[in-house]
Parts: C-alpha cells; sequence; structure tokens
C-alpha cells in the first residue's frame, strides 16, 4: 500500500529528512540538542530533541536506526519541524518511519498548518527492528505547508520518547483519463 504511494509521487521537497547531514559541530555520540533553527540542519526545534546514532545504547537497548546512521528522538512534549514551499490546491504525501523506545505506549503527532493533523500511535508491530512505516496525504491550502512532528506525551522515563527518521514529503500525481478509449466488458 505504501509502496503504491511512493510510486505515483516524485522526489522529495524536505531537507535533510533522514537526519544525516551533519550539525555546524558534526555528530556526536548521543547528544541533545539545544531550541532553534540550526541546531539540525533544515529543521526547527522545540523541547529536548536528541540526535541518535545507530548502535547508540541506551538502557538494555541497542537504538537501530531504520536508514543511514542517525535519526532524532523527541522528549517530552518536544518537536521537530520545517517549512516546506508545496503548491497550493495539490495533493502531497507525508512518510517517515518511527519507533518507541520503551515498552509503553508512546505516541507521535503529525500535523500540517491548514491541513491534516494525525496522533499515530507506536506499536511497531510490523517491524521486528521495532521500526513501522507511515504515510498520511493532505491537500496543501497555501504556498507553504509548515510540518511538525511532535511528541504529545509526558513520560516518567525521561530517556523515553518516539524516534523519528526518514521523513519526506512528495507530490502525488493523479493520471489523466485516456482520451478515446472505453471499457469493453465481454
Amino acid at each position: 500500500m505504501i509502496s503504491d504511494l511512493l510510486a505515483s509521487c516524485t522526489t522529495g521537497l524536505l531537507s535533510n529528512g533522514d537526519f544525516e547531514t551533519a550539525p555546524s559541530g558534526g555528530f556526536v555520540k548521543s547528544a541533545s540538542v539545544a531550541e532553534g533553527a540550526s541546531s539540525i540542519p533544515g529543521w526547527t526545534i522545540n523541547g529536548t530533541v536528541e540526535l541518535i546514532s545507530a548502535g547508540q545504547h541506551q538502557g538494555g537497548m541497542i537504538l537501530i536506526v531504520p536508514q543511514g546512521d542517525h535519526a532524532v528522538r523527541l522528549g517530552n512534549d518536544a518537536s521537530v519541524g520545517q517549512v516546506v514551499d508545496v503548491e497550493k490546491g495539490s495533493e502531497y504525501a507525508i512518510t517517515f518511519s518511527a519507533a518507541r523506545t520503551c515498552a509503553q505506549l508512546e505516541a507521535l503527532n503529525v500535523s500540517v498548518l491548514g491541513g491534516v493533523s494525525q496522533t499515530v500511535d507506536l506499536q511497531t508491530l510490523y517491524n521486528i527492528e521495532g521500526w513501522d512505516a507511515y504515510a498520511l496525504a493532505f491537500q496543501a491550502t497555501e504556498e507553504q505547508a509548515h510540518l511538525q512532528f511532535m511528541n504529545p506525551g509526558m513520560e516518567d522515563d525521561p530517556t523515553c520518547g518516539p524516534i523519528l527518521d526518514n521523513v519526506a514529503v512528495k507530490k502525488l500525481f493523479t493520471p489523466d483519463k485516456p482520451k478515446g478509449m472505453r471499457l469493453i466488458r465481454s
């Protein structure tokens, strides 16, 4: 289903959706980044956001990253966001991978200002490595879409929180109806 959705898309419109572009100080092993527009290139940060590396230890777990070497973990009420140039009236898909870091219910709120808002319960049901792929669609109501991923929870353990990677926004195309052709049943 998601592969069919992606097949009808153009190239991604986000900057650094895989979190592989290094911050100005370079990548460090397990670092919380401060709020601001330049902590993670391309993203605006609110709250405690941790840039994690594949193989990083957290408690008794080893964190796995689905693609590349880096992802972000969102602390309590933390968010990452980005403004994307879009074509008003066109349909777009938001795709991403997400996982939880603790054995408890975690959620991720995905929103586009003036478009869609969806809270996704992260249950990691479909992948043995703990990551699931998600897709949402929206119609652009303006020339820019304000995309935001937020941890709406308040966890007792501050090391818990959803992990996010492989974020993409792509324009969807609806095929034109063929002219002069008809379906004939026999």
